[in-house]
């Protein structure tokens, strides 16, 4: 499934105040949105009913790995419903915890936990379309990288120099880890006691 990009050709064209072609438009948008979704390590886009597929690492409590988590259609182990859970934040929790199912006392492994759910943002946050038109624009305006170049016209002639942090579409500088830190899924967690 092709996720949508973080802006449109239109707002593109509005911060880089020039007409922009929309197929390099449509490009340069799908790429920063990748880079800024490969950093968060999330979808960010609202997503209806995606199934997930988690181990129990905690009995206590399953991490839903997308954020903000809008609601939970079902949970499954094997061909089990589950109905006993609570939805608290990003978190499932299950009051005999994660290792027991209904009529066992005990149930060592419960193996992978299907949950179907919704999550993401219904309109993308400003900050992040920001860092996706920031990026965008780099690679519109500067295709070839370039660090800079001569424009002359009969007896005029213009010097056009840009920084070496908008060099690429690829990279994020300091400043926009800093805006989209925190959207960040962490993959480890660390608990002090």
């Amino acid at each position: 499934m092709a996720l949508p990009p973080f802006a449109t050709a239109a707002d593109l064209a509005a911060v880089t105040q020039s007409e922009i072609n929309e197929a390099t438009a449509t490009l340069a948008l799908a790429s920063a949105s990748s880079v800024i979704r490969r950093w968060t390590r999330q979808t960010i886009t609202r997503v209806t009913d995606d199934v997930s597929t988690l181990r129990v690492l905690d009995a206590c409590e399953l991490v839903l790995p997308q954020r903000p988590v809008v609601s939970v259609a079902r949970v499954r182990v094997h061909a089990l419903v589950l109905l006993d859970w609570v939805l608290s934040g990003d978190r499932l929790l299950r009051t005999g915890g994660w290792r027991r199912l209904p009529g066992t006392t005990t149930y060592p492994d419960p193996g992978l936990v299907e949950v179907t759910y919704t999550h993401g943002w219904a309109e993308v946050p400003d900050d992040i379309r920001a860092v996706c038109l920031d990026l965008a624009s780099m690679s519109v305006t500067n295709p070839g990288w370039l660090r800079e170049y001569d424009v002359t016209i009969d007896d005029y002639q213009r010097r056009k120099v840009f920084a070496s942090e908008s060099l690429g579409s690829g990279t994020l500088s300091a400043a926009h880890r800093e805006m989209l830190a925190p959207y960040r899924r962490r993959i480890g967690t660390v608990t002090l006691r």
